[in-house]
């Protein structure tokens, strides 16, 4: 870069005799001074321009950690950098203008944004004839009658309400980051400000990476009504 600006700053000199630059002459070295000087400015300015937004490949982890800080985020060195450019330009942008940004397809949306692969699903179905709307418990939803969760698609075992789920993957995001503090959330008389996350199919778990847990639960607490809580088939792999 540095010759190329030299030779477009000879371009801008006068054509008079006094402007000449014999090859390692005094006014040649100042004008290759100011050239170096010039690209240096200029390959500044486009590093900047890569560190403002984790659109690009020159975006680096310490970016990437800088731009977390800033933006009061979950900093995780041992999450790839993918993902952490995907969650913080999701983050720059949010709410973009949305107005309806409580809705469960735009909070979906919003974690998909950030590289978390799961579906949202209301707490609401048609039951009985003629239909009603009901709420379903997790037991309800998989099919299996209650002390049983489903594990993946093949596999069973055994877990209970409360802080038994936890161990089966069925974890509670009410109000906390830690999944345990949410473990034996009272629900209440019914399940009516419930809503379920899970894979490509309510019934599905879904696969969130396990060093990214602790994002996850924060960024649903962050996007879903206050008064809202999530179930969550995941599994942390």
């Amino acid at each position: 870069m540095g010759d190329r600006i030299f030779r477009l700053l000879r371009l801008l000199y006068p054509r008079g005799r006094a402007f000449k630059l014999p090859y390692l002459g005094t006014f040649w070295k100042l004008t290759d001074a100011l050239s170096l000087s010039l690209a240096r400015a200029a390959s500044d300015g486009i590093s900047i321009l890569d560190s403002i937004i984790p659109d690009n490949t020159n975006f680096t982890t310490q970016d990437a950690t800088d731009w977390e800080r800033r933006l009061g985020m979950i900093s995780n060195s041992t999450v790839s950098l993918t993902d952490r450019k995907l969650a913080i330009y999701r983050k720059m942008a949010h709410p973009n203008g949305q107005p309806a940004r409580q809705h469960y397809l735009f909070i979906e949306f919003q974690l998909r944004l950030a590289g978390f692969d799961v579906r949202l699903y209301e707490n609401r179905f048609l039951v009985g004839s003629p239909a009603v709307m009901e709420t379903k418990t997790p037991s309800d939803i998989l099919g299996i009658p209650i002390g049983l969760a489903i594990y993946g698609d093949i596999t069973y075992g055994e877990t209970a309400y409360g802080s038994g789920w936890i161990d089966e993957g069925i974890t509670i995001i009410a109000n906390n980051l830690e999944a345990v503090r949410d473990a034996t959330f009272d629900f209440g008389a019914n399940y009516r400000s419930t809503f379920y996350i899970a894979g490509s199919t309510i019934t599905t778990f879904a696969n969130v990476d396990a060093d990214r847990e602790i994002e996850f639960r924060e960024l649903v607490l962050k996007l879903k009504p206050a008064q809202t809580v999530g179930i969550a088939f995941v599994n942390y792999i």
